[in-house]
Parts: C-alpha cells; structure tokens; sequence
C-alpha cells in the first residue's frame, strides 16, 4: 500500500454510524495511557487523502484493517497488535505498521512503510480515535457470496468502515454507504442494490435487492456473512 507524509487532523464525524472518544468533553471518558483494555475495539484513523479507514483489535491480538485502496481491495489488512511502554503497535502482512499513543492533544497515529521504518520517519501521522463500542457492531471485512446474475456463487469482499462508507471487492461500481436500520443495518449501494443485514446471535445474513426491486417483496437473494478474522 502508498501512503504520502501529511500532517492531519481526524474530527468525529457526527452521524447514526459512528461515536467516538478523542478529546475530553462533558460526559467524554477521560484518556488514559493505552493498555491491552484501552486498546481492544475499533480505532477510526485517516489516510494521506484524509479519508477515514478503521483499525478493530481484538483480545487475541489480531487486527482488521478496513483501508481497501490499497492492492487487497475491500479484503483489507489483516495483522496483529501488541502494546510496549504505552505504544500500541499494529503490524500488517504487507510490512506496514500503524502506532498509536497518547500525545499532548489526546491519542496520536503513526504510520511506517516498511522502507521508512530504519529512518525511523513516519510515512503519515495525525489524530487517532476510539469508536465507541456501541457503534462498531457491524465495522469491520466482511466475506459472503454474490447473488448478481453473472457472478452468482463468486466471493464477496465488503468493508464498512465507521464513517458509513462500504465497498465490495467485486462489480465495476463498487462504493457504497451503510447505516444502523433495524433490524441490523442496510447497505445502500451506489449501483442500485440494496443490502439489509441482520444478526441472531453470531450468526449474521445479508438479505439483497436488485436494482429496481421491490423491498417488500422477498430479496434478490439470501447468504451468510461472516466477519474476516485471519
């Protein structure tokens, strides 16, 4: 993946998908030093483009990355984090490497290449942000099957990111945007289809509409989600 040296600053984007914990405010949690508690969950960071990706840890120590501009597409980054002095450290498959730590002006992201790391210069660095757990349900690479005439049966790569962006890894549109909607939440995409997800338990189904179709009559097509964990 490319990422250009920048100076940014990532703002909470105030919308139904997304909460975030950055600078304390009434009601804020205060920041605290980063642990393995701190740490666990969805981090919202930005490109060189300023573009919003998410980073989501987990207690076993593997990591998600919902960035697709780079060559994985909508599959994202798959790694692993661990915390040293205070510095959260995720390293991907790809040799890039993303830290986060607590700054003067709340938690901070730099991001390594992995020609920049014997420099020792970060590759970009700005403000980093903890997505309140609540709102992170359904943020993360999702992987199902294709019900489109043409590609039925094919793989399907989609990330959703906390801002309310999807993208799928197949199809010559592929952007879209996705929202909380009972009973789960709904995939509006930018070609016509419409997605709505549902969870029972850990089981989660993906209920699809053609452009066109009537949403109140049965789907397109019905498949399994499952979230990517590798």
């Amino acid at each position: 993946m490319i990422r250009a040296p920048l100076l940014l600053v990532i703002a909470c984007v105030a919308s139904s998908v997304i909460g975030c914990a950055s600078t304390p405010g009434i009601g804020a949690p205060a920041l605290v030093e980063i642990s393995p508690t701190v740490a666990v969950g969805t981090w919202a960071l930005a490109d060189e483009r300023n573009v919003t990706f998410n980073v989501v840890l987990r207690e076993d120590g593997s990591a998600t990355s919902t960035w697709s501009r780079g060559n994985n597409g909508a599959a994202g980054e798959q790694g692993g984090w661990s915390i040293r002095d205070g510095v959260l450290t995720v390293r991907y498959s790809d040799g890039w490497i993303d830290t986060i730590r607590m700054g003067q002006f709340g938690y901070e992201k730099l991001s390594y290449g992995p020609m920049d790391r014997d420099a020792n210069l970060p590759s970009s660095f700005g403000q980093a942000v903890k997505v309140l757990e609540d709102s992170r349900v359904w943020v993360g690479v999702w992987r199902t099957n294709s019900v489109r005439e043409g590609a039925m049966g094919q793989e399907l790569l989609i990330c959703m990111s906390s801002d309310g962006a999807a993208v799928k890894n197949i199809d010559a549109i592929n952007t879209g945007c996705w929202q909380n909607q009972s009973p789960g939440a709904a995939i509006y995409w930018s070609d016509g289809w419409f997605t709505q997800l549902s969870r029972n338990g850990d089981t989660v189904t993906g209920k699809s509409w053609a452009p066109g179709a009537d949403r109140t009559k049965q789907p397109t097509g019905e498949q399994p989600w499952v979230e990517v964990i590798e």
